[in-house]
């Protein structure tokens, strides 16, 4: 039985390069275009949001922080012009995050520099492989996997 140590393959840590990589890309680019660089709890709150991920408590979890914490990010970032708490439409309880309409020039400058990345990874990596990965790492996965202790 080889020892966890002798993995040098596992999926989680190339998936958390890949991560980092295009988050430092994207924070690279917007800077270069002139915008503030964002530490990477607020970009993944930026991603997430527009993914869908939308409701702080969902944010929260997802990112690994507390409830308070993610208050406190949300009203810096809604501060900071990006983002607007409003009330969810399925629950009156509740709130939603969703951008706000003065946002839209960082989004479409980070839409710009997430195609231009795509582009010059599909150059190093080759298209053909880069629409292998988007096609694998979209399919339905499934519920969480519990491994049961040996």
């Amino acid at each position: 039985m080889k020892k966890i140590a002798e993995h040098q393959d596992f999926l989680i840590g190339t998936l958390a390069y890949a991560l980092f990589w295009m988050d430092e890309s994207l924070q690279a680019s917007l800077e270069a275009a002139g915008w503030e660089r964002m530490n990477r709890t607020k970009s993944m709150i930026m991603i997430s949001v527009t993914v869908g991920i939308n409701r702080p408590a969902f944010l929260a979890r997802n990112l690994g922080v507390s409830r308070q914490a993610i208050h406190q990010l949300l009203q810096g970032m809604r501060d900071d012009g990006l983002l607007e708490l409003v009330p969810d439409p399925a629950d009156r309880r509740a709130k939603i995050v969703q951008f706000s309409a003065t946002a839209d020039k960082i989004r479409q400058d980070a839409e710009k520099a997430v195609i231009g990345i795509e582009d010059e990874l599909g150059n190093r990596i080759g298209k053909a492989q880069l629409k292998q990965l988007k096609q694998a790492l979209s399919k339905g996965w499934g519920p969480i996997v519990v491994v049961p202790p040996v």
